[in-house]
């Protein structure tokens, strides 16, 4: 007895991807207002603080461009993103499922500072 041919149920995989591009996103928003604000502060060499934060960005949009790849792949596609008082939630489509992503503020923060140590390879533990 063969079951119908149908898309198969969205995963942790997907679920995962979705994470993935909404931290970096985040990361990226980050990146950025920290870059003007390195701008217009009298510091000696704020070229090679932006310098670093905009390799940063770099390396954050190649990460996403390949999660959108896997994310093609996998038959994944985010529809709508909404930043809310309380967090962010993101509406996709996942292989014929519509699905939801809620993350509150302070995991998101948590997640983005993770991710951006990670780049700057920077042990938050230390601390």
């Amino acid at each position: 007895m063969s079951s119908s041919p149908s898309a198969p149920s969205p995963a942790d995989e997907d679920h995962r991807l979705i994470k993935g591009l909404v931290v970096r996103t985040l990361l990226l928003d980050v990146l950025e207002r920290d870059i003007h604000t390195l701008d217009t502060l009298l510091l000696k060499m704020p070229e090679v603080y932006i310098l670093s934060l905009t390799n940063i960005q770099n390396n954050v949009l190649q990460e996403m461009l390949h999660l959108r790849q896997q994310m093609r792949t996998r038959g994944v596609k985010v529809l709508e993103e909404k930043r809310q008082a309380e967090g962010i939630e993101t509406v996709y489509l996942c292989r014929g499922y519509w699905q939801r992503f809620y993350m509150l503020w302070t995991f998101a923060r948590n997640e983005v500072k993770k991710e951006l140590s990670r780049h700057l390879q920077t042990d938050l533990t230390q601390s």
